[in-house]
C-alpha cells in the first residue's frame, strides 16, 4: 500500500523503498531507503556532506567508540568534568553491558530501550535521578554521533522517570552534637573540622576539598567558589566558627596557593563517615549521606529567615526552583494563624468559665 504521507522535495516513493535525489555542489546524490524517515535523514546527511555517495553508506559508529568520542568531547567542552571521571565509567558501563559495545548507533531499538529501562527501574531499582542521568547520557551521545554524521537515524529516547518530592535529610542539633563528637573523640580533628566547614557554608563535596587558601579573604571574612557546578562562581561570608578553622589552618602555611583542607582524601572523607554513622547508630540510614551536610545549611539558612534569592545565591543553585525544594522551612504566617487559634480557644474558655 502507497504512503499517502505528503513527501519532502528530493524524496520519491518507488514500491515499498524511497528514493533520495539531491544536488550539492553542482553534484547529484541519489540513494535508495528503507523508510521515509531513513530517507529524510539520507538527504539532510547529503546536504551537510556526511553521506558517503560512492558507498551509499554512513560511517556509523558503534556504541563503544561513539561513548568514548562523547566522553572525551564532554571534557574538553567541560574541564570539570573530569573530575568526574569514575561516574562516566560507572554510567558508560551499565549503558555498554546492556546494550553491548560493538552494536551500531542504528540498531539501537525503542524495544531495548525499553529494557534498559525495566532492567535500571525494576531489577536495579535505581532511583529516578540516576536513571534520568542515564537516560539522558544515552540520549545525548546518540545525538552528538548525528551532529557528527555518525549516526544516520533519530536519537532513541528512554523513558523517564518521575521524581517525586521526598524528605529532605538534614543534622538535627542533637545529631549534629553527636557526629562531631565521634570525630573529636577518635582523634580525626581534620575532617571533623571539614565537616564543620561543610555544614556552615553548604558548599559540595568537591568545592570544599579544591578549596585553596588563595580563595580565602580572612581581611573581609569572604570565601569565593571559582569552580562550581553551574561555572558560575559565588561568595560567601565566613561563619565564626568557619573562620576560626580557617585561622588555625593557616598556621605555618608558607605557601598559599594550597588546598585548605590538603590532609582529607575523598576516600577517607567517605571511610570516616561510615565509621562515624555506625557508631552512633544511624548505619542503618540510607539518607544519612555526606551531601545531607549541605541540606542542613540550607534549611537552617532559610529557617533563619533568610530570603529565598539569597540563599539560592549562596547554595549556587541554578535556578530558584531548586532552592525552593527546602521552602517548607521558611517561617510563614501560618505560624501566626496557629497562635490565632491558640487565642480563640483562650477566649471561649474565659467565656465559658465567666
Amino acid at each position: 500500500m502507497k504512503n499517502t504521507t505528503k513527501l519532502h522535495k528530493g524524496i520519491t516513493q518507488r514500491g515499498d523503498k524511497y528514493r533520495v535525489s539531491v544536488m550539492v555542489s553542482g553534484k547529484r546524490k541519489t540513494a535508495t531507503c528503507k523508510t521515509l524517515e531513513e530517507a529524510s535523514e539520507t538527504m539532510q546527511q547529503m546536504k551537510l556532506g556526511l553521506f558517503d555517495a560512492t558507498s551509499g553508506e554512513f560511517d556509523v559508529w558503534n556504541l563503544d567508540t561513539a561513548w568514548e568520542k562523547y566522553v572525551d568531547y564532554r571534557t574538553v567542552k567541560n574541564p570539570d568534568a573530569s573530575a568526574n571521571g569514575k561516574k562516566f565509567t560507572w554510567y558508560g558501563k551499565m549503558i555498554l553491558n546492556h546494550f553491548g559495545p560493538a552494536i551500531s548507533l542504528d540498531d539501537i531499538t525503542p524495544i531495548q530501550t525499553a529494557s534498559f529501562y525495566d532492567f535500571l527501574t525494576i531489577e536495579r531499582k535505581y532511583s529516578a535521578s540516576a536513571v534520568n542521568y542515564l537516560g539522558t547520557l544515552l540520549h545525548q551521545m546518540q545525538l552528538f554521533a548525528v551532529r557528527r554524521g555518525r549516526k544516520r537515524i533519530a536519537p532513541v529516547r528512554m523513558e523517564g522517570c518521575r521524581i517525586t518530592q521526598g524528605r529532605i535529610r538534614f543534622l538535627s542539633d542533637l545529631e549534629e552534637a553527636k557526629v562531631l563528637d565521634w570525630y573529636d573523640r577518635t582523634g580525626r580533628g581534620h575532617s571533623g573540622d571539614l565537616i564543620r566547614f561543610y555544614i556552615d557554608t553548604g558548599l559540595r563535596k568537591t568545592e570544599g576539598l579544591r578549596l585553596k587558601f588563595t580563595d580565602v579573604d580572612m581581611k573581609t571574612g569572604r570565601i569565593t567558589i571559582w569552580k562550581t557546578k553551574n561555572g558560575k562562581p559565588r561568595t560567601i561570608k565566613m561563619t565564626g566558627r568557619v573562620k576560626n578553622i580557617l585561622e588555625r589552618l593557616a598556621v605555618g602555611r608558607n605557601d598559599f596557593d594550597t588546598l585548605v583542607f590538603q590532609g582529607n582524601k575523598e576516600k577517607r572523607l567517605y571511610r570516616d563517615w561510615w565509621k562515624m554513622r555506625d557508631a552512633i547508630g544511624l548505619g542503618d540510614d540510607a539518607q544519612f549521606v555526606l551531601h545531607m551536610l549541605r541540606h542542613t545549611c540550607a534549611t537552617r539558612l532559610l529557617g533563619a529567615g533568610v530570603d529565598i534569592r539569597s540563599a539560592m545565591e549562596w547554595l549556587g543553585h541554578s535556578s530558584i526552583e531548586q532552592t525552593q525544594r527546602y521552602a517548607h522551612f521558611i517561617p510563614s504566617k501560618s505560624d501566626d494563624a496557629a497562635d490565632a487559634l491558640d487565642r480563640l480557644a483562650a477566649e471561649k474558655l474565659g467565656g465559658v468559665m465567666a
